[in-house]
């Protein structure tokens, strides 16, 4: 690619520079600078003044959380940085193996260091793409044009074939914006990293040169007012309040599924699934809250995109501190709306077991009519099964 002929807003490398295998230049002239002019980030190499910053980032507790930098327990020095931008990113450019970009653009009306970009060159036409963001830059889709640009360089000016991506399992930023480049999700691998000494299952999406190079969109879950309550999506906060509706005998009594005593490590597992299904277009899952404290008091899903048709479930569960109000009649009313308003379905459907009369009640309060019987198929606490009555829509 060259600055003549490219689209604004595409990356392009920047007339004069280097950086093509088997260059000779030395670092920092071997870099290629990659410019998106419609975001205003640019990919440039390392210098001095990014020192400080490079320090800033490693030691902010996010980054530490999901990188394996710093190895210990521990700051990370100035000398530290140094070691990397003086001995480290220049080897790799020279043994054509991992080529690190320092990552730039206007915040607050300057021009800044805002974090690196990794593409580390495999065998066999196979790359695989880090990178991580100064906190200063959170939030301002810059390591989405970021990866974009690396993208493209990887393809269509180095000719690789695959570019894998990896991660911790949760770190769901990381994820977004790989799927904002066109990542496809390949799944969870066990071991897949090791991080201070220790493996860890990593996420794991892979993007071939002939795939669309198109952003794959997660369903967003939107905020709903419905007067006695707000649905959001849910969040750390939220943890204890979903371990205390998850402990009630009640809800362990209908959702035999439940493990049992419920944790805060269930828990996580929980919020994290309310992710999984926005990430994977399947399903949107909202924490039903107090609209001035923003206490939970329940969920309401809606779930089963993604298949042949298009029919998706309702379902839900209240805190037993905020039964017996109406809430989740409410909500259920509210997530019906919203998937007619906006024509995300041709059908919706709710399933109780026959003697939830709590259930039944929100299903018939929220317009729902029983359709028919399902016999001795959902297991309950006490180890039967009961029938499930079914509700449309009329």
């Amino acid at each position: 690619m060259s600055e003549q002929g490219t689209k604004a807003g595409e990356p392009h490398l920047l007339a004069g520079q280097g950086g093509a295998p088997g260059s000779a230049l030395a670092f920092p002239d071997c870099v290629p600078t990659l410019v998106d002019t419609e975001r205003g980030v640019t990919l440039r190499a390392h210098d001095a003044g990014d020192l400080q910053s490079i320090v800033e980032q490693v030691n902010d507790p996010v980054s530490r959380q999901w990188t394996s930098v710093p190895p210990e327990i521990g700051d990370y020095s100035l000398a530290d940085a140094r070691r990397f931008l003086f001995q480290v990113v220049p080897d790799g450019w020279a043994t054509r193996r991992s080529l690190r970009w320092a990552i730039e653009a206007q915040i607050d009306g300057t021009p800044r260091f805002c974090g690196s970009i990794d593409l580390w060159l495999g065998a066999d036409q196979e790359a695989r793409v880090g990178f991580g963001l100064h906190p200063a830059a959170r939030g301002r889709s810059v390591m989405s044009s970021a990866l974009r640009m690396v993208r493209d360089h990887a393809f269509d000016d180095l000719g690789m074939e695959v570019i894998r991506w990896r991660s911790p399992v949760g770190n769901w930023p990381s994820r977004r914006v790989a799927a904002a480049a066109g990542f496809r999700f390949d799944g969870t691998v066990r071991d897949l990293l090791v991080r201070r000494r220790r493996r860890i299952d990593g996420w794991l999406a892979t993007l071939n040169a002939n795939d669309p190079r198109a952003p794959l969109r997660w369903l967003e879950i939107p905020v709903l007012s419905a007067g006695s309550c707000r649905l959001r999506p849910f969040a750390e906060r939220d943890l204890d309040r979903i371990v205390e509706a998850t402990n009630d005998p009640r809800t362990q009594y209908w959702l035999a599924s439940l493990p049992y005593p419920y944790g805060v490590e269930d828990a996580e597992a929980y919020l994290g699934a309310t992710r999984e299904l926005s990430a994977s277009r399947s399903g949107i899952i909202w924490c039903v809250a107090d609209p001035v404290e923003d206490r939970c008091l329940g969920a309401v899903s809606l779930e089963g995109f993604g298949g042949y048709s298009r029919r998706v479930e309702i379902g839900y569960w209240t805190h037993p501190a905020a039964r017996g109000r109406g809430l989740m009649t409410t909500a259920v009313r509210a997530v019906t709306r919203y998937a007619e308003d906006n024509d995300l379905v041709d059908s919706v459907l709710i399933r109780c077991a026959a003697g939830n009369s709590a259930s039944r009640q929100v299903a018939e309060s929220a317009g729902y009519r029983a359709i028919g019987v399902q016999p001795r198929c959902e297991p309950l606490g006490d180890g039967s099964l009961s029938d499930l009555v079914l509700y449309a829509r009329p």
